[in-house]
């Protein structure tokens, strides 16, 4: 049974905001460390919680990680609907593609040892983080093809799932390079233009 791994005095508080502490605690070490360097003790002390507490509220690290992931994919989500949204009535896929690309990007340069060490944990993950990593996918295909029309022919299905790879490995090279702002035009000019192979030269609009 885990036990208290410090002896700070622990602040009363009803179970909602010590959720609340425990999680903007683990985000921000998930977020700068990877998932192997990130301990239970060291959220808990962040919280100012027991170890106990932490296991109390979310059992396990891979369940505390997974929910983690699913507050930044909901919050990207957000950032990406607002992004669209303050764009005019009669812009383009493209246009709408490539805001939504500027939107990942910043959210990666914001959690950039966090988000490499996710990616790089692909197929090897806890159970929980799998599960967001396949939700997340599934909902990106999804409001691209609605950006597209909705065709869901195998074709447009392939090239999107596609995109999504070429998108993360691209990004993982520009992290790898500490995220030079000088290096997006040509990112998101190569992401682009793989959707564009892949559909057709004239898919996204001009």
């Amino acid at each position: 049974m885990p036990t208290r791994s410090d002896r700070r005095p622990r602040v009363r508080m009803d179970p909602d905001e010590r959720r609340r502490l425990i999680l903007d605690a683990a985000r921000r070490a998930f977020a700068t460390q990877s998932y192997e360097d990130v301990s239970l003790s060291a959220i808990a002390r962040e919280a100012r919680a027991s170890e106990a507490l932490v296991h109390k509220y979310f059992s396990t690290k891979g369940r505390l990680y997974g929910r983690v992931l699913a507050l930044a994919a909901t919050d990207l989500a957000e950032r990406t609907r607002l992004a669209a949204d303050a764009l005019a009535d009669d812009s383009t896929a493209r246009d709408r593609i490539r805001t939504s690309i500027g939107v990942y990007l910043d959210f990666i340069a914001e959690r950039t040892p966090g988000w490499a060490a996710y990616q790089m944990l692909a197929g090897h993950e806890p159970s929980e983080a799998a599960e967001v990593r396949r939700r997340a996918r599934k909902v990106s295909v999804d409001a691209l093809r609605d950006l597209l029309g909705g065709a869901d022919d195998a074709r447009t299905t392939f090239a999107l799932w596609g995109y999504l790879g070429f998108l993360e490995a691209v990004c993982l090279e520009w992290v790898s390079r500490d995220c030079p702002a000088s290096d997006r035009p040509a990112l998101t000019d190569a992401a682009l233009g793989c959707l564009e192979g892949a559909l057709g030269a004239t898919a996204l609009g001009r």
